[in-house]
């Protein structure tokens, strides 16, 4: 169990207190409960109140990096501890400890290597239009990108398999969600779906802001540049080459019928269109070989 979690006094012990209570339950399924807290940098009583109410490890940043970041330590500690299951869980206790039960049973049944939480389905409020919103868009697009049949993009929990594990990358400090899917999507996982009740959060504050989508749209392309090189580099080389071209051609047009002097006027421009298109798609080209044969 991994459990970011940044400036979370108010409620940290709390959640670590319900997860202990699920602790039969899961030596009744073969499991040992392990709670790892990932103190990002907090500047609060979280890392002493989490090592009085019982975690088993209290990880620490001494700076605060992001979510992506602390999930990144978590993943990483549980994989070198062995772990068999991983199920990342916000701290804030917006999720029930009991869900945890059903959403690792796709994995123990071998039908799933990475389970999300559905909350739409269960959610106990009203979401704020702007995060619906939000959500139903990056939703969609992980969809698109993954070919999944996913509902809900962004929970607080999720269950990952050891098979994940071991092969995981988030490389970005941030939008953790969107970079386990596509990661471990292009890694040939299976993914599954499980209903999670979602309350409101009543302390603390969500790292959503208004600039949550920009950070989002430029660490999901940094993780599709690593994994997919030609998905990210033959489109915008395409683009270039073709807008170069397209400037050549009519501006020789222009020249044969007499409606210009030079046969290209704007040179300087064309040929940096014509060279960058060229070069993108080259250097996405040699990319994609490194990727491939990094592979074998």
């Amino acid at each position: 169990m991994i459990i970011p979690a940044y400036n979370e006094a108010e409620r940290i012990g709390e959640t670590i207190r319900a997860l202990a209570q699920i602790r039969s339950k899961l030596q009744d399924l073969g499991l040992c409960l392990c709670i790892y807290v990932i103190d990002d940098g907090s500047t609060d009583q979280t890392r002493s109140i989490c090592q009085s109410c019982g975690a088993d490890r209290v990880l620490y940043h001494h700076v605060n990096h992001g979510v992506g970041a602390a999930v990144r330590t978590g993943f990483a500690a549980a994989r070198a501890d062995g772990a068999d299951i991983v199920v990342k869980f916000d701290a804030d206790l917006q999720h029930d400890p009991e869900d945890i039960l059903n959403l690792i049973q796709p994995i123990l049944s071998d039908e799933a290597d990475l389970v999300y939480g559905n909350r739409f389905d269960q959610i106990e409020y009203r979401m704020p239009l702007l995060r619906l919103a939000g959500n139903v868009f990056f939703t969609r697009l992980m969809k698109w990108l993954t070919k999944w049949p996913l509902k809900d993009s962004q929970p607080g929990i999720l269950a990952a398999s050891k098979a994940y594990v071991d092969v995981f990358r988030i490389p970005g400090d941030y939008n953790y969600t969107q970079q386990i899917l596509i990661d471990a999507y292009h890694k040939g996982m299976r993914f599954a779906h499980c209903p999670v009740k979602f309350r409101k959060r009543v302390t603390g504050k969500s790292f959503i802001t208004l600039k949550y989508p920009f950070k989002v749209i430029l660490q999901i392309l940094v993780i599709i540049a690593g994994l997919k090189p030609m998905r990210i580099f033959a489109p915008v080389g395409l683009a270039s080459f073709l807008l170069g071209s397209s400037i050549f051609c009519y501006e020789v047009f222009l020249w044969m019928i007499n409606e210009s002097h030079r046969p290209v006027a704007h040179v300087n421009a064309v040929l940096g269109l014509l060279l960058f298109g060229i070069q993108t798609l080259f250097f996405g080209i040699i990319a994609e070989l490194t990727i491939q044969s990094q592979k074998k």
